[in-house]
């Protein structure tokens, strides 16, 4: 007996490492067009707000993709491994699709908006199948696959920071490879987990019902507060930092490496989060990284003209606690979620934050054109203080 539970540890951790690692290479496809952004703003004459619409296409294409994937219990009436495989390829599709093919703006934001809508069966998928295979410590375990997305949401960052004068549409394209490659190794090395539902009954209508339970609803208005600031904050900390470089020329050429090191951060924060809820819960974690994004999103505007050897240690602090709370709402949200239907409450509850994501990264350009970026982000501020006021909600 102690041989069989020591064997399903060892093949439940080796299920883990390789679902984060086909999340990291097939999310890589998600920013790889924000990474282009300063590129194409060049070479296509795009304005601030022209820029954020690379990023904002994606999100409403995810959006579209988990409300489809939700309706239709993709993820709980078929093989939750097969849905990932086939939307891993699609996104690569897609992707290539706007390296190689797009010459303008309005064809790009089709083909990021398509490889949005296929990302839906790959990050909330990814969760489920994690979730198959461990009964306790699902924050821990969250933790590293969400690291495992932060880190590939950095990684076109750290491609275009290796030479600043990289070809955009190969650095799209070495994006689409990864993806790929994710989803062969989901096929190919992952199996279904021991605690995985059995197949759902279509429910066209479960996507409402999860949200009749106080702790689900509870915890999904808690992650909608820190979807407000998440995306707008990664996508556009390349503006901020742009913005403060003006004052400082001499450091102009680091900023691909600034932006790589404030999003790359946020690995170690998902899996320190992950790791502490092991001792103080999910709930303590996730409040206190909202409580510390809060605070950063407060003092923005005052710290905008530091020098940047004073600035970026607090900027890592806040990618560092930006994402700590994402797999730990996860977390609840499977806890308190119907069991057979685990795929469709975290796709929907994925779906409305991503929806939120749109309003905040097109706000925040508007307001920039306004008062600039040094105060742009204050208007970040109110997500985490939703936040804690809903996760102050659930239980302990």
């Amino acid at each position: 007996m102690t041989q069989s539970v020591e064997q399903q540890s060892t093949q439940a951790n080796q299920a883990l490492i390789f679902v984060s690692l086909a999340v990291f290479l097939a999310t890589s496809t998600w920013f790889s067009g924000t990474a282009a952004t300063l590129n194409l703003k060049q070479a296509w004459q795009l304005s601030d707000v022209q820029s954020a619409w690379l990023t904002i296409s994606v999100q409403l294409g995810f959006i579209t993709g988990t409300f489809l994937y939700a309706i239709l219990n993709l993820a709980d009436v078929f093989n939750a491994r097969r849905v990932f495989f086939v939307s891993a390829l699609l996104a690569a599709l897609f992707n290539t699709g706007f390296a190689f093919i797009s010459q303008e703006l309005t064809i790009a934001l089709v083909f990021r908006f398509l490889t949005g809508v296929t990302l839906a069966g790959v990050y909330p998928v990814g969760m489920k199948i994690v979730a198959s295979w461990f009964q306790s410590g699902l924050g821990w375990r969250l933790g590293v696959m969400v690291g495992a997305l932060t880190l590939g949401t950095a990684t076109p960052f750290f491609m275009q920071a290796l030479d600043t004068d990289f070809e955009w549409r190969w650095l799209v394209a070495s994006a689409s490879i990864a993806s790929a490659v994710g989803a062969m190794i989901m096929t190919g090395l992952v199996k279904d987990g021991p605690f995985l539902p059995k197949k759902a009954v279509f429910n066209a209508g479960m996507m409402f019902k999860v949200f009749q339970h106080p702790p689900f609803r509870h915890t999904a208005f808690g992650y909608f507060g820190h979807m407000w600031e998440l995306y707008a904050f990664w996508s556009l900390i390349s503006f901020y930092l742009a913005a403060n470089l003006e004052n400082f020329t001499e450091l102009q050429g680091s900023l691909a490496w600034m932006v790589f090191s404030v999003i790359g951060i946020g690995t170690l924060g998902c899996v320190f989060g992950g790791w502490v809820s092991r001792k103080v819960g999910e709930r303590r974690v996730a409040l206190t990284s909202l409580f510390i994004s809060a605070i950063l999103c407060l003092l923005s505007g005052f710290i905008f003209s530091w020098s940047p050897v004073i600035l970026m240690p607090l900027l890592l602090i806040w990618g560092f606690f930006v994402i700590a709370d994402s797999p730990q709402f996860s977390a609840l949200a499977a806890q308190h979620a119907p069991k057979e239907y685990i795929g469709t409450a975290l796709t929907i509850q994925n779906g409305i934050g991503f929806a939120i994501t749109v309003g905040s990264i097109q706000l925040l350009p508007l307001i920039a054109d306004s008062v600039g970026w040094q105060w742009a982000f204050l208007f970040l501020a109110p997500g985490p203080l939703l936040g804690i006021y809903f996760t102050r909600k659930l239980k302990r």
